[in-house]
C-alpha cells in the first residue's frame, strides 16, 4: 500500500505535469498557424426611433391657443403651416385659433 502511495504521488508530479506541457505546445501549434490567414469582423446595427408628438397642455391666450408639445421631430404641420422646433423635447406652439378641425402631418 505504502508503494502504492508514493508512485500515486510521483505519477502527480510527473505525468501530469508533462500531459499538461505537451497539451499547451499543440495548443501553441494550433495558435501559430491561424497567424498565417487574417481576420476581421464587422458589426452593423441600426436604431429607429419612431416619431412623437405629445400635447401636454393647452391654453387659450388671447384668439390664439399655446400648447406645451413634447416632440422628437424637426417639424410639424398644422392645416398647411409648418412649425420648426430648434431642438428635441418640451417646446411652446403658439398657433392662431381654428375654424374648422385640425389637420396635423408630421414631416
Amino acid at each position: 500500500m505504502a508503494a502504492c502511495g508514493l508512485l500515486d504521488e510521483a505519477y502527480v508530479k510527473t505525468v501530469i505535469p508533462f500531459a499538461l506541457l505537451l497539451t499547451c505546445s499543440l495548443c501553441a501549434a494550433e495558435s501559430r498557424m491561424g497567424e498565417q490567414g487574417t481576420a476581421s469582423a464587422h458589426l452593423n446595427f441600426r436604431i429607429v426611433v419612431p416619431p412623437v408628438f405629445r400635447v401636454l397642455q393647452v391654453t387659450q391666450v388671447g384668439a390664439d391657443q399655446e400648447y406645451r408639445v413634447w416632440t422628437n421631430m424637426k417639424s410639424v404641420k398644422f392645416n398647411s403651416v409648418e412649425y420648426r422646433f430648434s431642438q428635441v423635447g418640451e417646446t411652446v406652439l403658439r398657433v392662431p385659433r381654428a375654424r374648422d378641425a385640425w389637420i396635423v402631418h408630421g414631416l
